[in-house]
């Protein structure tokens, strides 16, 4: 009986830890998303898509990259922000032997449409590039 009730235990702990870990999964224009449709403007995750797939290439590690989004700025345009991604991936390891974390920065305009915001764009410059 005591052994049933540890193996129930344990069992359920295993089920809530994994359906945990696939709830934090996400693809980082899912978090882009959450980012522009949360209330502070932040969203926080692990990536699990083309994205994470070039950086484990790139860097030869395999643990999770955790990201966090958040808002810089808010265009005067509905649904439309600048944000700020950080992709972290830990045990990455150095051209030395060692282990660090990797980090990547970058910033993008994005709407909830998935279009960049025409605010501060040269569309006239923009259709004589796309033209010739």
């Amino acid at each position: 009986m005591i052994v049933t009730k540890y193996f129930i235990t344990i069992t359920t702990i295993i089920l809530l830890v994994t359906a945990a870990n696939a709830a934090e999964s996400i693809s980082a224009k899912a978090l882009f998303m959450q980012a522009l449709n949360a209330p502070n403007g932040t969203a926080k995750g692990i990536i699990e898509d083309k994205e994470a797939d070039a950086i484990h290439t790139a860097t030869g590690a395999s643990d999770p990259i955790r990201a966090e989004v958040s808002t810089i700025k808010k265009f005067n345009q509905e649904g439309c922000s600048r944000l700020a991604v950080k992709l972290i991936q830990p045990n990455t390891p150095t051209k030395e032997g060692g282990k660090t974390d990797f980090a990547l920065n970058y910033e993008l305009n994005l709407c909830r449409n998935g279009t960049p915001p025409s605010e501060g764009m040269d569309l006239a410059k923009l259709v004589k590039v796309l033209v010739n």
